[in-house]
């Protein structure tokens, strides 16, 4: 057996030299035909592009809030507070992969109020919303036993979890002393 191992490999040597050598192809190698992923810049203008069909005239109001990163994927955020439009953006190695865009509604100022609804929630695995008055911090007990520490910035909130279901996730939120202000359960398919 090993022998017969051994006849193959110069014969596959010679065909990718003589394949090479033939016009129009090449003997690149599989790591230089894998995406390379997208630089910031890159990533920023491509969902800057996506969203700008995806909200028309309003585009050019939206504000990035958050970037999240895992791995080779990532999620934007954009918001235009004057539209009561929250836009998200998801990407891959490769580039966009995914966007949407919601309303803000405005809600009680004492709970934590969510954005995006089912895209949010079941397609990008994210929870995005305004944390409650008072509110510094967040966090999701998630379906899984995993709690994850949500980002916030001014008056919203992020926690993205790819890969791992969202729906039905127990969030609390907190004053900066630590104290619990309110809690709530995310929106899934039976909510």
């Amino acid at each position: 057996m090993p022998s017969s191992s051994r006849r193959w490999a110069p014969t596959v040597t010679a065909a990718l030299a003589v394949l090479a050598t033939a016009p129009g192809c090449s003997a690149a190698s599989t790591a230089d035909e894998m995406p390379q992923p997208l630089t910031d810049e890159q990533a920023g203008a491509a969902c800057r592009r996506e969203l700008t069909e995806l909200n028309g005239e309003i585009a050019d109001r939206l504000e990035q809030r958050f970037v999240a990163r895992d791995r080779d994927g990532q999620i934007r955020v954009y918001v235009s507070e004057p539209d009561e439009r929250i836009s998200t953006c998801r990407l891959g190695a490769s580039g966009v992969e995914e966007t949407f865009a919601s309303r803000t509604d405005d809600g009680p100022h004492d709970r934590i109020i969510f954005y995006g609804g089912a895209d949010a929630v079941l397609k990008a695995h994210l929870l995005i919303g305004r944390l409650p008055a008072k509110a510094t911090s967040i966090t999701a007990s998630l379906p899984s036993g995993a709690t994850l520490t949500g980002s916030t910035d001014r008056d919203l909130f992020l926690i993205w979890a790819p890969g791992v279901a969202v729906d039905g996730a127990r969030l609390t939120a907190r004053a900066k002393d630590g104290t619990t202000i309110t809690t709530a359960t995310a929106p899934g398919l039976g909510t």
